[in-house]
């Protein structure tokens, strides 16, 4: 085959990838439609009375909650801010006078890296607060907020009230997150005949990594993105080279700052992919320093 990932064809093959999900959810939603109608499913009422909880049971659901998150989080990076891996994937919260490391991030709430508040300064678990979130490069959100869970290393809130432009940056900023924690390595033996990579990950929105590996390391990359497809590889040149590809397999000029952007993108992906192992690490590493050699080349 040629240079060209015919990525729209390889999907169709792929819809084992996606499905599983999309059916428990719809079991989920009609196990809770006839549950309406039978009268098991819970009626938003404590069963401690109408009133409500009482502030003992409230306490016990704060330290001891484990039901399972409905929502996929984003585990963000805790470290100085001049890394390029922390610029993408980290975010500040200032709450109570004070800054706090986000642990992870998800569109419902988020986890703070707990730092000099005793027992005593912590909120009541009834009402709201405010609190700014900066995300990594964008301009910091404002929000209203309620604890819903604390430890000694964490605390954790729910998102109460949010403007419509802090939940666009919010969705900005974890969109290229949440591709990377569903991103899924397909089996080999769903390639086609005559394919020569090494491993293949594949996630929402036609988002595809093409791997060719050399000795464990990864050789060279193509990284497909939508209708987007781009050539990762090194360059004796120009150090890493990320170019796009026509449909023909063709190089495409664009200029650097244009590129940038994209391969910033496709970075913040593979920093959320789980399980990676050296072929995910080695990807990021490609595509790190295609980063740098972009930007002095812009």
């Amino acid at each position: 085959m040629g240079s060209r990932i015919k990525g729209k064809d390889a999907f169709k093959r792929l819809t084992f990838c996606f499905w599983p999900g999309a059916i428990m959810g719809m079991a989920d939603f009609f196990s809770k439609f006839i549950a309406m109608f039978t009268g098991s499913a819970d009626s938003g009422k404590s069963k401690a009375g109408d009133d409500g909880p009482t502030s003992s049971e409230a306490s016990k659901a704060l330290a001891y909650n484990s039901e399972p998150r409905r929502y996929k989080r984003a585990t963000l990076l805790v470290g100085s801010i001049s890394n390029l891996h922390t610029q993408l994937a980290s975010a500040t919260a200032h709450y109570r006078g004070r800054s706090f490391p986000v642990l992870d991030l998800s569109h419902t709430g988020l986890a703070l890296q707990r730092e000099e508040i005793a027992n005593h300064e912590l909120p009541d678990v009834t009402q709201t607060e405010p609190m700014s979130v900066a995300l990594g490069l964008l301009e910091p959100v404002a929000v209203q907020v309620a604890l819903v869970r604390q430890s000694e290393r964490v605390l954790a809130f729910e998102f109460s009230n949010m403007s419509t432009e802090g939940r666009l940056a919010i969705d900005k900023f974890l969109d290229p997150k949440m591709i990377g924690l569903n991103m899924r390595p397909v089996d080999r033996a769903f390639f086609s005949p005559g394919e020569t990579f090494s491993l293949w990950y594949c996630g929402p929105r036609d988002t595809n990594f093409f791997l060719w590996m050399s000795g464990g390391k990864v050789d060279r990359s193509i990284i497909q993105m939508g209708e987007d497809q781009f050539a990762l590889a090194p360059s004796n040149l120009s150090g890493v080279r990320f170019v796009r590809q026509t449909s023909d397999g063709a190089r495409k000029d664009e200029d650097a700052a244009t590129l940038r952007v994209s391969v910033l993108f496709a970075l913040d992906v593979a920093l959320q992919v789980r399980d990676g192992g050296d072929a995910i690490a080695g990807l990021v590493k490609l595509l790190t320093e295609a980063a740098d050699t972009l930007q002095a080349g812009s």
